[in-house]
């Protein structure tokens, strides 16, 4: 057990989130944890009216520190860059576009005094359209997330982690986007660091807006993979048979078909495809092979 953090640090990196900062902001200042915290915003190359709307809620955060992050994109030097600057025993993560619940912030200080790391449960129900929701999976995660085979992992979009271990990990520069999550939480792991599920850390998440924009999401997701392999398959990481690689184009191919007769499985199917596009574009970028 660790003892209460004096002081909590919440990071919300960010980059042209104008259109929905404000009402995680609102979110945040609406939350009821009774103890001292602090709010980091960092900017990781915004050119849009974010930062701005960050400063004029500063009367709502008297804690409020801007950090510029701007000098390399990717998310997980954002979330180094935070780590670095934070005051805070534990830091607590949430994204810019999405909105927590009253009870995220203290949910996660309580169940992280037993764990390294905790990670939160997301819900896409409030901020998302039927249509939306249709195009990918929503299932409520009942526990933590695994990624099969080998080990779980947090939610870097919702979680909390102790600024020692944070700082001694690291989040790895190399995973621009896609896949960082996994990649801090298995060296964590291995590292003899412990992950717990915290149920009621919840976040309202935001799905992307257009079939376009969720392509392109997934896309970088599967291309992420292969990485995420190569990294870790001397620790045990698997990666599926030839046949069930194959077995997936295959179906790709089948349900492409038929997706011409069912307009409201096209994004779907569109979905799995860029998916596994990316996973092509990984293996033959990193030299593995992983479909």
């Amino acid at each position: 057990m660790r003892r209460p953090p004096e002081l909590v640090s919440v990071i919300v990196c960010v980059r042209d989130e104008e259109e929905h900062i404000e009402e995680q902001l609102a979110a945040l200042a609406a939350q009821d944890y009774t103890g001292a915290w602090e709010l980091l915003v960092v900017d990781n190359g915004c050119r849009d009216r974010t930062i701005a709307i960050v400063e004029s809620f500063r009367n709502l955060f008297p804690r409020l520190t801007v950090v510029d992050a701007r000098g390399r994109k990717g998310l997980n030097h954002a979330r180094n860059q935070g780590a670095a600057a934070a005051g805070g025993e534990l830091l607590c993560f949430c994204d810019g576009d999405d909105v927590v619940s009253p009870g995220w912030l203290r949910a996660h200080t309580e169940a992280a005094l037993d764990a390294d790391i905790s990670s939160g449960r997301s819900d896409p129900e409030l901020l998302n359209d039927p249509l939306q929701k249709s195009w990918r999976p929503t299932d409520v995660e009942p526990d933590l997330n695994r990624h099969p085979g080998f080990l779980p992992y947090a939610s870097g979009g919702n979680c909390a982690v102790w600024a020692d271990v944070a700082r001694e990990i690291g989040w790895d520069e190399r995973f621009r986007f896609g896949s960082s999550d996994q990649e801090f939480s298995f060296r964590a792991q291995l590292a003899s660091r412990r992950i717990v599920f915290a149920p009621d850390a919840i976040v309202q998440v935001r799905h992307r807006p257009s079939p376009g924009a969720l392509a392109r999401q997934y896309y970088a997701y599967g291309k992420s993979g292969p990485q995420l392999y190569r990294a870790f398959r001397a620790h045990g990481m698997q990666r599926d048979p030839a046949r069930v690689m194959l077995r997936r184009w295959r179906r790709l191919v089948r349900d492409g078909i038929r997706s011409l007769r069912r307009p409201d499985r096209r994004v779907y199917w569109l979905r799995a495809v860029a998916l596994n596009l990316g996973r092509l574009t990984g293996s033959i970028r990193w030299r593995v092979l992983y479909l």
